[in-house]
């Protein structure tokens, strides 16, 4: 019986204390509850961004590291960091899901990439972008796909693989992400035909090789011996109904977006969100009739950027130009930490032959296609690329965030996929690390031609013009269909057609010859602003506080300017001059103060005469 009575006493003791437990956990879930599965995902993604953001502002003050190395390679590091104090405390570390790389962290870099392209010198040299992105691509792909499964059938890699899963793997490798090389090339200001023909070839290089790497993909699920030559030629037909589909879609997105910004100046903050939803419903709607997304939401982002510039405020072209930038290199900053993350938390399976052999392969092909293709372009062009050229050309190929992503979303049926991941992350880290460090002092040393820091003058603006326009008219004579033709055509029918309709104030003209007029406006007063501060700046200390404030006279020396231009070109503007100059010199001149600028000007118009 005593016994009895102490297990008794035991087990009311024992549910005493889980009632009080109970009891406690269950006002502690009422006064406080606890979810943290409802915010995981999205409370991780921004202490991610916050990391990397506190890291970023820290590199700045180490001159020393920003000087030599990307800042691509330093958010790696960031990554690696992380990833190794996960492992630490035994967490487990994240992974990059397919869905959320190609849905939300790859068209804000796609956009930002495409939006603020350079289109003059784009179109300037869209034969050798084209044939880098479209040609090199396939050729990069086919070649080192080629030469990997040729050594794999002399059992020189550990881990086997089908045709169509080393040419999936060929093809990822095969796009050129182009960040941490064009860092370097802002930084010591490389030449705009060397800077543009890298930028252009990298952004349609990465839809190229998206493109291919579906196109591989579909074949996953066939039998090689069951194929037959119209599956051939249907994939390959299907190669350029996607690229131009992409395109078509594009285009059709950007109008869309113009001419919905075009009667936005009733509610002005409408118009940034339309410029960013838009663009993405055009990449969401390729996606979904798989049409090539990237290049959709690039051309989108490259013809709807002079239309929404004219439909908008200044400021809220400032905000749209920010927030692009921020969204996009956000973006980036969270595929470089998945990047250095996973080199510590994913499993890898690591084959120094299959890595050592891709390294290779794709240095060497892609050097042997720039030289065949600069060979071939050189005949045809006045441009030439010179030796030092094709070597950047061909060494600023780098791998970067469009590698990895498509590498984690190979399918998990394909046997080599962790080979090839650990081979991307090699591969990218050879990139970034050797070749974005060793690549400006090679810069240097080649003397490659820079481009000298300087604003535009009135007469180079103006006569850059009247060029195109004079050879033009040379093209006309010699009876040929150039580029300059091509462009004058495209001129007259864009302020004649498409600006009328997707721009706001636009009159119908012939000729767009009122552009010429606003920059001699815009570069005249551009040019009496600096002689003034030049001026005040040689004499006496200059107090900006005090020398600039928002006056009358301002507005006195636009209207004065305008009408002299206009007797003197003859030429009516087409409603957007006031905006432009207001937009561009308005802002500025109201931030500051700004006393007796008109005497100021006048001084200085006497002095030289």
């Amino acid at each position: 019986m005593p016994s009895f009575s102490r297990r008794q006493g035991c087990a009311k003791w024992r549910l005493a204390a889980a009632g009080r437990g109970t009891a406690l956990v269950v006002v502690k879930s009422l006064i406080f509850p606890f979810k943290w599965t409802e915010v995981q995902f999205v409370y991780t993604i921004a202490i991610w961004i916050l990391i990397a953001s506190i890291a970023r502002i820290l590199f700045s003050y180490l001159k020393f590291l920003t000087k030599w190395l990307p800042d691509s390679s330093l958010i790696i590091i960031v990554g690696l960091l992380l990833g190794f104090v996960l492992h630490l405390t035994s967490l487990n570390g994240a992974s990059l899901d397919a869905e959320i790389f190609f849905l939300y962290l790859l068209p804000p870099i796609i956009f930002d990439a495409g939006y603020f392209m350079p289109n003059r010198a784009f179109f300037k040299n869209i034969d050798s972008i084209l044939l880098f992105s479209l040609l090199g691509t396939v050729w990069n792909c086919f070649a080192i796909g080629g030469s990997l499964l040729l050594l794999s059938k002399y059992d020189v890699f550990s881990v086997q693989f089908s045709t169509f899963e080393i040419f999936i793997f060929a093809s990822l490798v095969s796009a050129s992400d182009p960040v941490a090389i064009i860092v370097v090339f802002e930084e010591i200001h490389v030449n705009e035909f060397l800077f543009i023909n890298v930028f252009g070839e990298a952004l349609f290089n990465d839809a190229i090789s998206v493109v291919l790497y579906n196109m591989f993909i579909s074949f996953l699920a066939r039998d090689l011996a069951t194929l037959n030559l119209w599956d051939y030629a249907s994939r390959g037909l299907s190669f350029f109904v996607v690229a131009l589909g992409g395109v078509a879609i594009g285009v059709v997105f950007a109008f869309a977006t113009s001419l919905a910004t075009k009667y936005t100046h009733g509610i002005k903050i409408v118009a940034p969100v339309l410029i960013f939803l838009i663009p993405y419903m055009g990449y969401l709607t390729a996606e979904m009739v798989s049409f090539s997304a990237i290049i959709a939401i690039a051309v989108c982002g490259m013809v709807m950027k002079q239309y929404v510039k004219g439909n908008i405020t200044n400021s809220a072209a400032n905000s749209v130009k920010y927030f692009t930038k921020i969204i996009s290199q956000t973006s980036e900053i969270v595929i470089y930490m998945f990047l250095g993350l996973s080199t510590v938390s994913a499993d890898h399976y690591f084959d120094v032959l299959f890595i050592a052999a891709t390294i290779f392969f794709t240095l060497f092909y892609r050097t042997l296609g720039v030289l065949f293709q600069c060979y071939f372009l050189n005949k045809f062009r006045s441009e030439q690329f010179k030796l030092q050229d094709q070597f950047i050309l061909a060494y600023g190929g780098l791998k970067g965030a469009i590698a990895y992503g498509l590498v984690v979303s190979i399918p998990a049926a394909v046997s080599a996929k962790p080979m090839f991941i650990t081979t991307t992350i090699a591969l990218i880290y050879f990139n970034v690390f050797i070749q974005g460090i060793t690549i400006r002092p090679l810069i240097n040393l080649l003397k490659i031609k820079t481009e000298e820091e300087k604003t535009v003058t009135m007469t180079e603006s103006v006569y850059n013009k009247y060029l195109d326009y004079m050879m033009t008219g040379i093209e006309d004579i010699a009876g040929q269909k150039g580029h300059y033709n091509l462009v004058a055509r495209f001129e007259r029918f864009n302020s004649s057609i498409l600006k009328p309709i997707f721009m706001r104030h636009q009159k119908r003209e012939k000729n767009d010859f009122a552009s010429v007029i606003r920059s001699y406006e815009k570069l005249i007063l551009e040019d009496a602003l600096e002689k003034i501060k030049n001026n005040r700046l040689n004499s006496t200390e200059l107090n900006l506080d005090s020398f600039l404030q928002p006056g009358e006279d301002m507005e006195q020396l636009y209207t004065l300017f305008g009408e002299f231009l206009k007797k003197r070109g003859g030429i009516e503007g087409n409603g957007r001059s006031e905006d432009d100059i207001q937009d561009d010199y308005f802002a500025e001149v109201q931030a500051h103060e700004c006393t007796n600028f008109g005497t100021e000007l006048k001084e200085i118009e006497n002095k030289d005469a």
